[in-house]
């Protein structure tokens, strides 16, 4: 395994979930010490850190969070610091056998400031300093400070840790259920004391569920440190008497993407959680981690082949290429292929669009990592049924290497041109939780290997019979949380083969300004993507729950008061219409994800920036080598 730092410093690291919560549910009472199982059950503590593995954590906890002296003479285990934790360290080394990290946690020694500032604050420093130097002295990778609420304690901690060990130090801290700490910390504050204090990773755990974690991490990252975030499976709450905890795993693999898409480099679960939460969250790790080149396990690079020779010039390619390399205002709406074998209703829909003058349609690959027929199939049919050059999606997510190449080479022979890379939202949604992503490239990667092959070469470097003739799109988040990260991958994109952007819906002008501004500069025409709000509740569904999508205050006012007039859709139409209005010389092109299906809505927004319809030449049928007829003959 790489080193932890170096991996962390990458992002998209992910540790296990909670130890004493299992140790609860499967039988250990709240009243006996949870640290003193390593002894009195070893094989229990060892099936949890097993099962964590294969859920996949890469970082395995050791069960020794309260095993300072202090904690453990409160149940007259004070003589036994060095066998419970030595006990604790061998059962999580045993079990990750060198396929994951083991952390050593150290939790606070329950003193509140003002008795740390007294005569027991020596005592407690000298119980950390035996806790951490037993730890790092039976062999742990890590150094776990976890849980602290009084922040000058976990500075005094993260200093012992530095004196006596050079392992990697992180430091986490628990914030209120403001976001702010015991003395009204903020966590900028936090976690600029706890770098300046000497940890190498600083984070937050506990305290509440991903929601106020998502708060507090996102704002620690300007830190500069890498930042972890355990959440809590959300706050405790009582049903039917009965205290559980509310969000279930599905609910921590949307949010370990958000924390992930914000900056945020290591997730992990805490009280509340079990194997199934860190299940969920592997998807949107490994999307992380093939994106940053930092995944623990072997991947494959798609790194860019040697190129020689030029490509098919881009006007000669589809269609919709000539289209972008003359200049022209190209629109795009979104079809999604049917769940069922019947794609009258999806052809119906595409003739209409292209008599009302849109360009071509865009068909997503597995939208929400749901089980829908394959795009490819849609695609030939709708350029069959219509002339249209289709913008074909391709997701990273569900094929491997070689399955990616296969589908790339088909979807060529069939005519299909046009495509949208993307590496793919984690499969997290609808009834097969336990679909693996796949990620054996990121969309810069798979960009490479089609850029590769436009050039007549082989990921491998090997010549090709023939040169394909695709024309590559890509994704863009303006409203990304990691903004710089967003726009460093974009020019590697470009540099990769993309010749068009294709935007995540902006809703805030001042944003889209600013990409257009930043994003001027790398030669890319851009397509501004637009979602038509259909209503309040769609708005607040958005902003909080989709990564790189933040829909304003005023927005959601809006929206509000338009559906308690019964009109939200028409409102939403009229604000897409304003945010397309507002830079329409500033791109050349807009991209329409109509809301449920509802192409027509899409129509609207267009209406005033599309041609008018003119009868295709002939009868519209592709010509030669599967390619609809020149642009030319069908240009506004």
């Amino acid at each position: 395994m790489k080193p932890f730092l170096e991996s962390a410093a990458r992002g998209g690291v992910l540790f296990d979930g909670a130890m004493g919560t299992v140790l609860y549910e499967r039988g250990v009472f709240l009243t006996h010490c949870f640290e003193a199982v390593n002894l009195s059950q070893p094989e229990l503590v060892r099936q949890i850190h097993q099962e964590y593995l294969q859920a996949g954590a890469q970082v395995l906890t050791t069960n020794t969070f309260g095993a300072n002296r202090l904690k453990l003479d409160r149940h007259g285990l004070a003589d036994k610091v060095h066998e419970i934790n030595v006990a604790g360290v061998k059962l999580a080394l045993e079990v990750a056998a060198g396929r994951a990290w083991v952390a050593g946690s150290v939790g606070p020694t329950g003193l509140s400031l003002e008795a740390l500032a007294g005569p027991e604050g020596v005592t407690a420093r000298e119980a950390l300093e035996e806790h951490v130097r037993v730890l790092a002295e039976a062999g742990v990778d890590i150094v776990c400070l976890e849980t602290f609420t009084v922040l000058q304690e976990l500075e005094i901690a993260i200093r012992i840790a530095r004196e006596v060990t050079g392992l990697p130090i992180v430091a986490q801290y628990t914030f209120q259920e403001n976001g702010l700490g015991l003395a009204g910390h903020t966590p900028q504050l936090v976690a600029r004391r706890l770098v300046e204090a000497g940890a190498h990773v600083v984070g937050a755990n506990c305290g509440g569920g991903p929601d106020l974690l998502f708060r507090v991490t996102s704002a620690m990252v300007e830190a500069g440190a890498p930042v972890l975030a355990q959440a809590n499976a959300g706050r405790p709450e009582s049903v039917d008497g009965r205290t559980i905890y509310v969000a279930n795993p599905e609910y921590f693999g949307v949010f370990a993407r958000r924390l992930l898409k914000a900056g945020v480099k290591l997730v992990g679960g805490c009280c509340g959680t079990n194997p199934g939460h860190v299940k969920r969250m592997v998807n949107a790790v490994r999307m992380l981690s093939v994106e940053s080149g930092g995944s623990p396990s072997p991947r494959f690079g798609g790194g860019a082949p040697a190129l020689e020779g030029q490509p098919i010039p881009l006007a000669e390619r589809s269609d919709f290429a000539a289209r972008l390399a003359a200049g022209d205002f190209v629109t795009s709406v979104e079809l999604n292929p049917p769940s069922g074998l019947d794609l009258a209703k999806q052809v119906a829909a595409a003739n209409e669009l292209r008599d009302a003058g849109v360009t071509t349609i865009n068909i997503a690959d597995g939208p929400r990592a749901s089980l829908r027929m394959g795009n490819l199939a849609m695609a030939v049919s709708v350029q069959q049924a219509t002339g249209l050059s289709p913008l074909l999606h391709v997701c990273c997510r569900d094929r491997n290497f070689l399955g990616l190449q296969s589908h790339l080479l088909g979807a060529h022979v069939l005519g299909l041109r046009n495509l949208v890379v993307i590496t793919g939202d984690p499969p997290k949604m609808g009834p097969y939780p336990h679909a693996t992503g796949v990620y054996d490239v990121d969309s810069i990667g798979l960009l490479n290997i089609i850029n590769g092959y436009n050039h007549g070469i082989d990921p491998s470097g090997k010549p090709m019979p023939e040169k394909t003739a695709f024309v590559c799109a890509t994704g863009a988040e303006p409203a990304a949380l990691d903004y710089d990260r967003e726009l460093r991958r974009l020019e590697m994109k470009r540099d990769a083969g993309a010749v068009v952007v294709m935007t995540q819906p902006v809703y805030d002008p001042l944003k889209a300004e600013r990409f257009l501004d930043d994003a001027q500069g790398l030669g890319l025409p851009i397509m501004l993507g637009l979602c038509p709000l259909a209503s309040h509740r769609n708005a607040v569904f958005l902003h909080e729950n989709v990564p790189g999508m933040q829909v304003p205050g005023y927005i959601l006012d809006r929206m509000k008061q338009a559906d308690a007039q019964g009109r939200g859709q028409e409102e939403g139409v009229a604000i897409a219409r304003e945010a397309l209005e507002a830079v329409r010389d500033r791109i050349q092109g807009a991209y329409v994800m109509p809301p449920f299906g509802r192409y027509r809505v899409a129509m609207q927004v267009l209406e005033g920036y599309v041609p008018a319809r003119r009868a295709p030449p002939g009868d519209g049928a592709p010509e030669s080598g599967g390619l609809p007829r020149a642009a030319a003959e069908n240009a506004p």
